[in-house]
């Protein structure tokens, strides 16, 4: 699914993406929501309609949200974990920073015995 086109001129005969159609109706020329919504799907995102969702999901998203920001997370990390409870992801294990020291010294250790 490349993007570029010897001759961008010409129609694209490939179909339309899916998200591509909500993409266009949010205000994106037809190429560029093409080119956005394969950009989203090869890195793993989906657009999904707010009517799709159900209780289960809010539920989810509310008790994230009321666990409150953990000490090891900021504010951005905090709603991104939120948002990730509201679609079903689990999110990445939060680090503190002395655990980040402390592996990135072990591994330093470790490469300077090899």
């Amino acid at each position: 699914m490349d993007d570029h086109r010897s001759f961008p001129e010409a129609s694209d005969a490939r179909p339309i993406p899916p998200m591509g159609y909500e993409l266009m109706e949010a205000g994106l020329s037809g190429e560029d929501a093409c080119f956005a919504a394969r950009q989203l799907r090869a890195q793993g995102f989906y657009l999904v309609r707010a009517e799709d969702l159900g209780w289960e999901d809010i539920n989810r998203f509310t008790d994230e949200l009321n666990k409150g920001q953990d000490h090891r997370e900021d504010g951005g990390g905090y709603f991104i974990r939120c948002i990730m409870a509201l679609f079903g992801k689990k999110p990445d294990p939060v680090v503190t920073h002395q655990a980040a020291a402390a592996a990135l010294l072990a591994g330093m250790a470790n490469s300077e015995k090899r």
